[in-house]
């Protein structure tokens, strides 16, 4: 077999390696899927603001503080 043939058959055999693992990798993720529900549980919802003026003016909500970060 010439040197041609030898790249061909080569590239055809790496082709169906991708192709079994690609298979394999994609029944992996639907496995994994199937373990997890489709729907949560549902979470309570937030307590209504107290503040009377709600939303605030502008439309915006007051933004959440930043996480405090560790000291070194």
């Amino acid at each position: 077999m010439s040197v041609a043939g030898w790249i061909v058959v080569g590239v055809l055999a790496w082709v169906a390696v991708a192709l079994v693992v690609a298979v394999l990798v994609g029944r992996m993720v639907r496995l994994r899927d199937r373990q997890v529900p489709e729907d949560p549980f549902p979470r309570p919802a937030p307590p209504p603001e107290q503040d009377p003026s709600w939303p605030h003016p502008g439309g915006r909500a007051p933004r959440t503080p930043e996480p405090r970060r560790p000291r070194r």
